[in-house]
């Protein structure tokens, strides 16, 4: 059960009106509609799940747990955050994690989180490269969230950003997309109950949009980063 006092926060950071810069990414969505490989609410809903099951719940997960118990000692995190960088093979989609894990720093910084502003300094050092889950694991620890309620809504944001992007791209509507939501829950649900193996078993197969978001920066026309 998610203490009350998490409640507001979990609502803060989950919100699209928070300012996380994930709007600007499609994740390979944007040239899987320009080729017509996704066409409907349906394949977007494939989609998602995909990356849930074989890139967010085996990759991102796992990391963002880690970094989350070692969110007070940076030397072990910054092995994680290594990791991450070699392990992302696309490069819009490695710079696109960067950028989002650097917007969230950067929010903090702004707020006078002394975490974001130490591993911000780090980064600009070139000590680290601040990958969103690492970023993640960071922050939402020191503003009091549990662990639990933090894989959530890692999932959540993950989620509403594709949803986002497909709003925009007119693949789906508004109500398409909260009823994708709702048949969202219960997968994010079951992913929540797998172990958190050791960091160095991260892996993700999804390369229809790894393979998407490497041909989107050739791409004449552009309405995301990546």
């Amino acid at each position: 059960m998610i203490e009350d006092d998490q409640i507001l926060i979990l609502l803060q950071h989950g919100d699209s009106f928070f300012p996380s810069g994930a709007i600007s990414f499609s994740w390979g969505l944007e040239m899987l509609k320009n080729d017509k490989v996704i066409t409907s609410i349906s394949g977007v809903e494939s989609f998602i799940e995909c990356q849930l099951l074989y890139r967010w719940g085996s990759f991102e997960r796992v990391v963002l747990a880690h970094c989350f118990d070692r969110a007070n000692d940076f030397e072990t995190v910054i092995p994680v955050d290594n990791l991450v960088e070699c392990m992302t093979f696309s490069s819009e989609l490695r710079e696109g994690s960067k950028r989002l894990g650097s917007a969230l720093l950067a929010t903090y910084s702004k707020l006078n989180n002394p975490v974001a502003q130490q591993y911000q300094t780090l980064i600009q050092k070139n000590h680290a490269y601040g990958h969103l889950p690492i970023a993640q694991g960071l922050i939402w620890n020191s503003i009091g969230l549990s662990k639990t309620p933090v894989l959530m809504l890692s999932a959540y944001n993950f989620c509403i950003s594709v949803l986002s992007a497909a709003l925009r791209l007119g693949l789906i509507s508004h109500i398409d997309c909260q009823q994708s939501l709702i048949k969202l829950r219960e997968l994010i649900s079951e992913i929540l109950t797998w172990p958190i193996p050791d960091v160095e078993e991260i892996h993700g197969f999804t390369p229809f949009s790894d393979i998407a978001s490497m041909r989107h920066e050739n791409s004449d026309t552009r309405l995301f980063a990546n």
